[in-house]
């Protein structure tokens, strides 16, 4: 019994530290940060989204995918979204729909390539649907699609289709003042 448990937790560490990309120098000599992306199931989604205890941090979610041009057009923008507010107190999140063999190579390279830091989850189940209208009834699953969440966990923003940046940060400011 003791043996499986440790095969177990020894499979699980391997698993996990498996989807890491390895650390890379950006243009000016300087080491950056290894790109991780974690798959999630449903229940870790939606751990993700309605932590049981409450934030008191205002939560940006991006939920996008490589193969999505639209979102592909954005991700750059919000990159720059996420280094100019994490240090204000927003928490950012971005969730790919990507397919799961995509996410050791290509989720991580497209990530690199955007300089990316935010933590990102592969949503691994086999019907995003529930998960999909647990976001939000109205939501049809199309990318890219947006939610700000407020410190209490309520969406105060969301928008489907690629942002409008002066939109979000318009909304973003709004959220981290409390109006």
């Amino acid at each position: 019994m003791a043996h499986r448990l440790v095969l177990s937790i020894a499979a699980l560490c391997l698993l996990v530290f498996s989807f890491a990309a390895p650390a890379q120098t950006s243009r000016r000599g300087q080491a950056m940060p290894a790109v991780v992306v974690r798959p999630v199931d449903f229940e870790g989604f939606k751990q993700l989204l309605h932590p049981a205890a409450k934030s008191t941090k205002p939560l940006l979610v991006n939920f996008w995918a490589t193969w999505c041009d639209p979102c592909r057009d954005e991700f750059p923008d919000l990159v720059q979204i996420d280094k100019d507010y994490r240090s204000k107190g927003l928490d950012f999140i971005a969730i790919s729909l990507d397919d799961l063999p995509d996410i050791k190579k290509v989720v991580p390279d497209f990530l690199q390539q955007m300089h990316a830091t935010m933590p990102t989850y592969l949503l691994n189940v086999s019907d995003p649907e529930p998960a999909i209208t647990s976001v939000d009834a109205s939501w049809t699953g199309a990318l890219p699609a947006t939610f700000l969440y407020d410190a209490e966990g309520k969406v105060v923003f969301k928008h489907f289709g690629r942002i409008q940046t002066p939109e979000l940060r318009a909304a973003i400011e709004r959220v981290m003042s409390g109006k």
